[in-house]
C-alpha cells in the first residue's frame, strides 16, 4: 500500500512537470511571436522615415501607387519618390468614426503624423511624388495651341487647358487667355506683406515661370481673372526708363556693350539698363534678404539656373531675311529691325489672318541673349547644345517676353482686357524684348499697354515694371491656384 501511495504521488508530480514546462514553452512561443511581429513592424515603419511612438497608433493597410495609376497593397512604407495621398489616407477612431483631426503628410521626402488620437487606426495610401509641373497638369487637358500663328487676340475662358510648344529646353505647358487659376503666394516684401504671381508657363526643363502681381492681397475686380493696375507694378509710385538714352541700338539690351551687338557684360564695359537695375534693388530688398529661403544664394526655391531671352538677332530690312552677323545692324545708329517685331507685327499695325504673329519661345542666341545669374550651371538644350546662358545677373529676375505676351493672348496693336495679363487702367508696363532702331537710334522695346496689347516705345520713356522669377522644378504646390485660394510653394 505505501509502495501504490508512493507511485500515485510521483505520477501527480510528473503531470504538474509537465503542464509547467508546456505553459513555459507556449509563452515562450507566444512572445517570441510576438517580439518579431513588432520588430519586424517597427523596422518597416522606420525605414519608410516615420517618427512615432508604439502606443500612438496602428497601421492596418499601406497602399502605393502602381504604373497604371492604381492603388496596390504593400507590406512596406515606400520612401523615395512617394508622399502621402493626403485625399486618401485616414485614421479611424473606431470602426465607423473618422479622426478628422489627424494630419497624414510628406514633408521634404519625410511622411509625418501629427495630432493623432491614442490607438487610432491608420490607412496609408502612397502616390508617386509630382513635381509642380505634374501637379498644374492634373486635371487638365492640353492643346497644341494655333500652330499656324496668332492672328487675333483671345478673350475666351481656358482654365482647364494647358497649351504646349517647345522652348529650348523640351516642352513647354503655358496658360492663355482668360485664366483665374495660375495665382501664386510667394516670398514677403520687406513689411512682411505676401507677395503674389501669376504663373506664365511650365518651362521646358520642368521649372515654374511667373510674373509679378502685387503684394499684400489678391483681391481683384474681376473674380481673378485679371491683375489690378499699378498694384501689379514694383513701382507704383514712380515709372521706370528702360535705360536713359535712345541714340543707339545697343542700348536695347537688358546689359550691354557700347559697339557689340550682343554684348551681354562679361567685361569692364558692361552697363545695365535702368530696368535691371530696378529688378535687382527690388530682387535683393524683397526675396534675396528674406527669411523663408526664397533665394539663398541659389540653395532656395528660386532656380539659379533658368534664364530671360533679350532677344537681339537683328536685320537691316524689316522683313524676315536676316542679316549676317558680319553687317552693323544692332550697333550705333544703323536702322535695325530685331527678332520680336519680324515675328509678331506682321502687316505692320494691321496683322491679318493671311500673315500671322508667329511667336516663339526659343532665344535665337542662347550664349549671349538667354540673360542668367552669375551662377548658372550648364544645361542641354533640345538641339544639344551645351549651354548656361549669358551668367552675368546679380539676381535671377527678368521681364516678360513679348512672345510671351502673345502666346498668352495679347496681339500688337489689338486690345485685350479679358487675358491674364492685362493690367486694367495704369498698368501698362515693359518687355524685355527689343523691337526695332531707327535711323537716328531711337532704340524701342515693346510694351504691354493697360488696354493689353503689345506696342513699342523708346528705351528713355518710363513704364511700369512687373518682375519674373522661375521656381524650381522640384517643388510643391498647395492650394487652388485661385485668387482666394493661391498656390502656396514648399
Amino acid at each position: 500500500m505505501e509502495f501504490k501511495k508512493l507511485e500515485r504521488n510521483n505520477t501527480k508530480k510528473v503531470l504538474l512537470v509537465l503542464v509547467v514546462l508546456i505553459a513555459i514553452i507556449t509563452t515562450v512561443v507566444s512572445l517570441k511571436s510576438r517580439a518579431k511581429y513588432q520588430v519586424t513592424k517597427s523596422a518597416q515603419i522606420v525605414n519608410g522615415v516615420i517618427n512615432y511612438k508604439p502606443y500612438d497608433f496602428m497601421i492596418v493597410e499601406i497602399r502605393k501607387e502602381n504604373d497604371t495609376g492604381g492603388y496596390e497593397i504593400t507590406d512596406k512604407v515606400p520612401t523615395t519618390g512617394y508622399e502621402i495621398d493626403e485625399s486618401q489616407s485616414k485614421c479611424m477612431i473606431d470602426d465607423t468614426n473618422k479622426d478628422t483631426g489627424a494630419v497624414l503628410k510628406t514633408i521634404d521626402g519625410n511622411h509625418t503624423f501629427s495630432n493623432l488620437k491614442k490607438k487610432d487606426k491608420c490607412t496609408l495610401y502612397f502616390s508617386k511624388a509630382k513635381t509642380a509641373g505634374e501637379q498644374l497638369l492634373v486635371g487638365k487637358t492640353t492643346n497644341a495651341g494655333e500652330t499656324g500663328g496668332f492672328g487675333t487676340t483671345d478673350t475666351a475662358e481656358h482654365k482647364n487647358t494647358l497649351y504646349t510648344d517647345n522652348d529650348d529646353f523640351g516642352t513647354t505647358y503655358y496658360y492663355r487667355g482668360k485664366v483665374n487659376n495660375n495665382w501664386v503666394k510667394f516670398g514677403k516684401n520687406k513689411s512682411n506683406q505676401d507677395i503674389y504671381w501669376r504663373i506664365i508657363r511650365i518651362n521646358g526643363d520642368g521649372t515654374i515661370r511667373l510674373i509679378y502681381a502685387g503684394e499684400g492681397s489678391a483681391a481683384t475686380s474681376d473674380g481673378g481673372y485679371t491683375t489690378s493696375g499699378e498694384d501689379a507694378l514694383i513701382n507704383k509710385t514712380t515709372n521706370v526708363q528702360y535705360y536713359g538714352s535712345y541714340n543707339q541700338a545697343e542700348y536695347v539690351g537688358f546689359e550691354f556693350q557700347t559697339g557689340q551687338k550682343h554684348g551681354h557684360g562679361t567685361d569692364n564695359t558692361v552697363t545695365k539698363s535702368n530696368v535691371l537695375t530696378e529688378l535687382d534693388t527690388w530682387f535683393e530688398e524683397n526675396l534675396a534678404e528674406s527669411s523663408s529661403n526664397e533665394w539663398n544664394n541659389g540653395n532656395g526655391k528660386i532656380d539659379p539656373d533658368a534664364g530671360f531671352c533679350n532677344d537681339r538677332r537683328n536685320s537691316q530690312s524689316n522683313s524676315t531675311t536676316w542679316g549676317s552677323e558680319t553687317d552693323n545692324g544692332g550697333t550705333g545708329t544703323t536702322i535695325t529691325w530685331y527678332g520680336a517685331y519680324l515675328r509678331l507685327r506682321p502687316g505692320g499695325s494691321n496683322p491679318s489672318a493671311t500673315n500671322k504673329s508667329k511667336p516663339t519661345f526659343k532665344c535665337k542666341d542662347i550664349d549671349n541673349d538667354y540673360f542668367t545669374y552669375t551662377g548658372a550651371a550648364q544645361k542641354t538644350t533640345i538641339d544639344q547644345k551645351q549651354t548656361s546662358g549669358t551668367k552675368s545677373l546679380t539676381y535671377p529676375v527678368g521681364l516678360i517676353t513679348a512672345d510671351e505676351v502673345t502666346f498668352a493672348g495679347g496681339l500688337y496693336h489689338q486690345n485685350n482686357t479679358s487675358y491674364y495679363l492685362n493690367n486694367q487702367s495704369n498698368g501698362s508696363y515693359w518687355t524685355m524684348s527689343p523691337n526695332s532702331a531707327g535711323g537716328g537710334g531711337n532704340a524701342g522695346v515693346f510694351i504691354v499697354n493697360s488696354a493689353g496689347n503689345l506696342n513699342s516705345y523708346s528705351v528713355n520713356s518710363t513704364w511700369g515694371v512687373r518682375p519674373v522669377i522661375n521656381l524650381k522644378a522640384n517643388i510643391k504646390l498647395t492650394g487652388q491656384g485661385t485668387s482666394s485660394s493661391p498656390y502656396e510653394v514648399s
